[in-house]
């Protein structure tokens, strides 16, 4: 090949590559002006490096969507949007909404694939992430790259933006590989990968995908077997049924949480939601690792919401958390929990407190701090329930921290983790995003521990923007 016609390729990927982010950017942009740059590229399926080399400001980015000769062209007051547009270039044949009508779910992995094969017309693989957040898992299509990938710590069967950077690079080592997300409100449920360059880009088919993954996984086990390198027990599995979503957007900023399983203890479990009166995020360690603990973990978790959704304070849902687990039969079902609620109008957070771990601060400015809370009893025991509460202010570029004692507690296969060690894992993180810091402090975990828990270890943050 000559070095002219190297350069004229060069020169198209660049092309390519501008399109890709002008096209993604237009989308996001169009549902929230708050996409953050990492949204886009991931969005986009490229590299952070890629975007910030041709767009090395936000504000480059949205002068390049004004300048584009399209009737869509960004023209409102701060780079907003116009309404009314769903941001698809062309019609494609799977709709998520329709692909209960045409596909059974069970074979939702095969159409996906045969679907992306059609498009592209190059071979086109299937890959979830692990539970653990360890492994890409193939699902579907050709198994080129083997059934099973180290991928850079995700944040539970979720990559977030900086996760699937660090996918990419890793799998840069690849020739001809290009890497779609399953993209859906900042996060990513599993990853398409074309071998060659796609005659067409995959990166709507993955977008729509994301969102029939999602639905069609309450109508079939097919991704829940894919997600386990290895077979948890009852109570494991009782406990993974109950968490919420790994990486969540929400007003004001993230939450990102997740629960480094032992696929055998299965006492942890983290609540995240957000409603009109502020984000409640809560955190408990039930005591013991048996099928009971976990049964005992949804009663707990059943309580929490009916208070919540009944109008109650976090208060309140720790006392019928605690009555509710002290009216189960046979042997008392104990746990710790902590429960918080933020909100992003007024930056208030509340938090309220039986015998957890507190949360701890990361400000701004690096300086931390952990909230001041004497011991309290848990719930289920036989003393009352005791909540303590406190509030204080989260302002932008602040985290709250909130573990297990799966992460901080001394002995075998614990991390023993404090307070410093938390604060400087949560400094490690370069994006100061909810994910990063719950991946650099299971880093930490995993490291500490050798990989080898005896307890689950439980991490929740928030992170204002």
């Amino acid at each position: 090949m000559t070095a002219a016609k190297q350069t004229d390729l060069k020169r198209a990927d660049a092309m390519r590559n501008r399109e890709r982010i002008l096209d993604a950017a237009e989308r996001l942009l169009e549902r929230s002006s708050s996409a953050t740059l990492a949204d886009i590229a991931a969005a986009a399926g490229v590299a952070r490096s890629t975007l910030h080399r041709r767009f090395p400001r936000r504000g480059d980015l949205i002068a390049a969507l004004r300048d584009r000769p399209t009737e869509t062209a960004l023209d409102t007051p701060g780079g907003v949007l116009p309404t009314g547009r769903l941001g698809r270039e062309r019609p494609i044949s799977l709709d998520a909404i329709h692909v209960f009508d045409a596909v059974p779910p069970a074979l939702l992995p095969e159409q996906l694939v045969a679907e992306a094969q059609r498009i592209a017309r190059v071979p086109v693989a299937l890959y979830v992430v692990d539970i653990d957040g360890s492994h890409l898992l193939h699902m579907a299509g050709p198994t080129r790259l083997g059934a099973k990938l180290d991928t850079p710590l995700a944040i539970g069967p979720e990559l977030d933006a900086d996760g699937l950077s660090e996918l990419r690079e890793q799998l840069s080592k690849y020739r001809a590989i290009e890497v779609y997300p399953l993209w859906l409100r900042g996060r990513a449920n599993g990853v398409l990968i074309a071998f060659g360059r796609p005659a067409e880009p995959l990166r709507e088919l993955a977008r729509q995908a994301a969102a029939a993954v999602t639905l069609a996984d309450r109508y079939t086990d097919v991704f829940a077997l894919a997600q386990r390198r290895k077979q948890p027990r009852a109570a494991a599995e009782i406990q993974q049924s109950l968490l919420p979503p790994r990486v969540a957007r929400v007003t004001g900023g993230e939450v990102a949480g997740n629960v480094l399983p032992t696929y055998e203890v299965a006492g942890d479990w983290f609540d995240v939601i957000e409603n009109p009166d502020g984000v409640w995020i809560s955190v408990a360690d039930g005591l013991g690792g048996s099928t009971r603990a976990a049964a005992s973990s949804a009663v707990a978790l059943g309580a929490l919401r009916a208070t919540r959704r009944s109008g109650g304070t976090i208060t309140e849902a720790l006392v019928v958390m605690h009555q509710t687990l002290r009216e189960m039969p046979g042997p008392r079902a104990e746990m710790t929990a902590v429960v918080s609620r933020w909100d992003p109008a007024t930056h208030r957070l509340d938090v309220a407190n039986c015998g957890h771990i507190p949360p701890v601060i990361v400000r701004d400015d690096s300086s931390a701090e952990e909230l001041t809370i004497p011991p309290t009893h848990g719930l289920g025991g036989r003393a009352s329930a005791k909540p303590v509460e406190r509030s204080l202010t989260l302002n932008p570029g602040d985290r709250m921290i909130m573990v297990s004692d799966g992460v901080s507690r001394c002995g075998e296969g614990n991390a023993e983790l404090g307070v410093d060690a938390l604060v400087h894992a949560a400094l490690r993180s370069r994006q100061a995003s909810a994910a990063d810091t719950v991946r650099e402090i299971h880093k930490l975990v995993l490291a500490e521990t050798r990989g080898h828990l005896t307890d689950d270890a439980t991490c929740v943050c928030l992170s204002v923007g």
